[in-house]
């Protein structure tokens, strides 16, 4: 397909290269990479512009003539470099007198790039995904083409178009975005890039040169490359507006926890897409749970790879969320011991959640523990596996991001941990309210207790090991809404899962509201909208009209013209803010209330949809749940409400001997982010195993 001609597109992926442009003697010429980072291009190819375009401009590569490779596009050379080899390239361009000079570091597209070392041992999912035998150890295959069209029936699907010369009886046409009406026709390519399965759909007639990738949920771990079909990239509400979209396994979060991984599995599949198709005006993110996840610290860690993000039932990251989810195993264990005393009242006072909510947390983590004692190794970063369970010698462990991110302890040899509970004053917020008893309240921080390094609860407490609280902090494995998210639009939305003991609580939105402001000064970048859970069409509705209301903010942001080598302003931003984005909410008769979304404000919204919290906000945190490891403070009796006794407040000092949680200061090794496009390991992780 040929190349783009509008330097406006070019400009959409090129803001978070800027730093990367070379410039000539007397800034005559300048050379920069379109399709990624110059220093992070993969596959041996790279699409350069050399500016501005004019005669007599000689080009090479490592020494060799690369002139034949550009030509002139709106003022500019445009060119696919290829054949470049596996590390540093160097690119000059020069006219006469002045000159221009990049390096360029090329990086094997089975990667890594910027993930650490590649996860072992690994099982290839080509065969499973209609690819054929794997051409090598890494799980490659050759690319492949697929053709689909949409039918009119009046339920419409996706069929196979065998016979690209015919036009089947049953064809839909499609009015795109630019309202060109073209045949329903969808092009699939598939293949391999970084272990992982991709596909990429387009209309064969009437790309808008817009791109979506959805993302997928869940939090999981697998030692294999996951399997996925053609027919995953078949998105009609991408594809009937006419953009392309994209998937991919590495972009899965139950297929390999590590939004890190996904990042980089984005930055080069989009960099393959932009060679061969050209740069797209915008890309915009979409998915839910898990895909939000990775939607959200793509957005901080990988500025410039996604324009506009759609998370729904959104959690900040999975780091800070841990604690709130691992927090109910405990808390079960204490109300198992004593049913007579913590009643559904008591217990949804503590957690925070809507009963159910907790259950369902629980019976998720005792399934993640059973099924890795099931294959035979533990669930916090040990290597050591049973060859009996598992034959084939498949490791497994809960924490792959944790490893990749912050090593393993050199003692143990299990992976450093973030986790944490010490000086955590469960129920703290029941307390206050008179919903437990100052009684009620000591036994339950007695008995809460923690966890060893394979998640079985113990008596004491769960101590992080502050290396990994601080690497998590500093390489954005917690979201702290700093590095791109400030310069790029976000709707969340959701449907209302509360009531019915979903985890999918709707408190999230504005937990991201707040660690934005934190960071940020402001959220004017955010939007949030939810709807009731059960109306019929309602979901499909409020789905694509998110989608168009995205599309038209990021239509907005490409007419403002933003600098070429620059994220946009939050300036920019808001004058692109189409009227549609704004908080708001459905009632159950479908009706859109538009009004200020807050945590516990007053309005219409939060009385039909009250937000709820998690034990860590009960126990005093706040509303950023962003604290890993708490600082502590000594104990001081008038922080309790009534009239502890004595002998009360000595068991409490019992209980907390080093001081209880002080949330007025930031947590311990709660470092700003170190940057973005970071490679990881941070810190060389060891290599020791426990026995």
């Amino acid at each position: 397909m040929k190349i783009l001609t509008a330097f406006g597109a070019a400009a959409v992926m090129a803001v978070s290269l800027g730093q990367f442009e070379a410039q000539g003697t007397q800034g005559v010429l300048t050379i920069s990479v379109l399709s990624s980072r110059p220093d992070m291009v993969s596959g041996g190819n790279a699409l350069v512009e050399i500016a501005p375009a004019g005669d007599g401009i000689a080009v090479s590569v490592n020494g060799q003539d690369a002139a034949a490779a550009f030509r002139t596009d709106s003022g500019r050379l445009v060119g696919l470099v290829g054949h470049l080899r596996d590390g540093v390239n160097t690119l000059e361009a020069r006219r006469g007198a002045h000159s221009a000079r990049l390096e360029i570091t090329n990086h094997p597209i089975t990667g890594p790039v910027v993930s650490g070392q590649h996860l072992q041992p690994f099982e290839c999912r080509t065969m499973e995904s209609g690819l054929g035998a794997p051409l090598d150890e890494h799980c490659s295959a050759a690319t492949k083409i697929n053709y689909f069209y949409r039918t009119n029936a009046a339920v419409p699907t996706f069929k196979p178009l065998t016979d690209r010369s015919e036009r089947p009886g049953d064809l839909a046409e499609t009015k795109t975005s630019e309202g060109k009406t073209v045949p329903y026709i969808v092009r699939v390519e598939s293949g391999t890039i970084n272990r992982a399965i991709y596909r990429i759909a387009m209309l064969e007639e009437g790309w808008n040169r817009r791109l979506m990738f959805s993302f997928g949920g869940g939090c999981g771990t697998n030692y294999n490359q996951g399997t996925n079909q053609a027919t995953a990239a078949l998105s009609d509400v991408a594809l009937s507006r006419g953009f392309a979209h994209a998937v991919s396994t590495q972009n899965v979060m139950q297929q390999h926890c590590n939004d890190h991984l996904s990042g980089e599995a984005l930055m080069m599949i989009k960099e393959h897409f932009i060679e061969r198709h050209g740069v797209p005006i915008w890309t915009m993110g979409f998915g839910g749970s898990g895909g939000a996840i990775q939607q959200l610290l793509i957005s901080q860690n990988f500025p410039g790879l996604l324009d506009g993000i759609l998370p729904s039932l959104t959690y900040p990251d999975s780091v800070s969320t841990r604690a709130g989810v691992t927090d109910c195993r405990l808390l079960m264990n204490v109300y198992r011991a004593d049913p007579a005393t913590w009643t559904q009242e008591k217990q949804t006072a503590v957690e925070g959640y809507t009963p159910g909510t907790c259950r369902a947390w629980d019976r998720s983590f005792i399934d993640i523990i059973v099924a890795a004692n099931a294959r035979g190794c533990g669930i916090a970063g040990d290597l050591v596996y049973d060859p009996v369970k598992n034959p084939k010698g498949a490791r497994c462990t809960m924490w792959d991001t944790n490893v990749a991110s912050f090593g393993r302890d050199p003692v143990t040899g299990f992976a450093r941990r973030s986790l944490d509970n010490v000086g955590v004053q469960y129920g703290l917020d029941a307390l206050t309210r008179g919903v437990i008893s100052a009684a009620e309240f000591l036994n339950l921080n007695e008995q809460i207790g923690g966890f060893d390094n394979d998640g079985v609860p113990r008596a004491t407490r769960t101590v992080a090991d502050a290396e990994a609280v601080r690497l998590a902090h500093a390489s954005g494995r917690l979201n702290s809404g700093a590095g791109g998210l400030a310069a790029v639009p976000i709707l969340h939305y959701r449907s209302y899962n509360d009531p019915t003991g979903d985890i999918h609580d709707r408190f999230r939105d504005f937990t991201m509201r707040e660690r934005l402001r934190k960071a940020n000064g402001h959220a004017d970048n955010q939007v949030i909208w939810v709807y009731p859970n059960g109306v019929s069409g309602l979901p499909a509705q409020v789905a694509g009209l998110a989608v168009d209301t995205m599309a038209a903010w990021l239509n907005g942001l490409a007419e403002l013209k933003p600098t070429p080598y620059g994220p946009p302003t939050i300036h920019a931003i808001k004058r692109a803010k189409p009227a549609a984005a704004v908080d708001g909410c459905w009632d159950a008769e479908g009706t859109r209330i538009d009004e200020p979304a807050t945590f516990d404000g007053p309005g219409r919204c939060n009385a039909l949809y009250p937000n709820h919290k998690n034990p860590r906000l009960g126990a005093g945190a706040p509303l950023t749940d962003d604290v890993l490891k708490c600082q502590l403070r000594p104990l001081d009796p008038r922080d309790y409400p009534g009239t502890f006794a004595a002998n009360q407040m000595t068991r409490l000092r019992s209980i907390f001997p080093d001081g209880v949680c002080d949330y007025s200061k930031p947590g311990v090794a709660q470092v700003p982010l170190a940057g973005t496009y970071q490679r990881l390991p941070l810190t060389a992780p060891t290599t020791s195993r426990r026995d």
